[in-house]
Parts: structure tokens; sequence; C-alpha cells
């Protein structure tokens, strides 16, 4: 096959990398006040228990298939 050594320029890297850096930011802040406004909304006790719950479940389901694995 004869495939072109450089399918992108570094300054089209470069730029890919930044823009990706900021909307990891903007996501993370998002996820954040979110946070922020929902434990307000809600208070810290129902929140916690929703996020032990959730973090609950996605424990037992990601060992679930460990399990099968090792059997």
């Amino acid at each position: 096959m004869n495939l072109p050594e450089k399918i992108y320029t570094e300054s089209q890297l470069t730029r890919a990398k930044d823009t990706a850096q900021v909307v990891g930011w903007l996501q993370g802040a998002g996820v954040v006040i979110g946070g922020a406004i929902l434990w307000n909304l809600l208070g810290w006790i129902p929140l916690l228990v929703v996020v032990v719950g959730v973090g609950w479940a996605l424990m037992k389901l990601l060992s679930r298939s460990s399990d099968k694995e090792q059997v």
C-alpha cells in the first residue's frame, strides 16, 4: 500500500490537542457546576445516597465481568 507518511501537519495536531484540552476543561467545569447546583437543590444526604448507589451498581457491573473471565 502507498500511504502518505504524514496525514496531518504539526500545526493541525497542536491545534487539535489544544482544542481537546479546552473542551475537557469546559466539560469538567460543567460537571462541577452541575454537581454544585444539584447539591444545593437536593441537599447533601439524598445526593450522597444516590452517589453511593451508583458507585455500588457500577462496582457490581464491573466485578461481574471479571468474575466470568476467571471461571
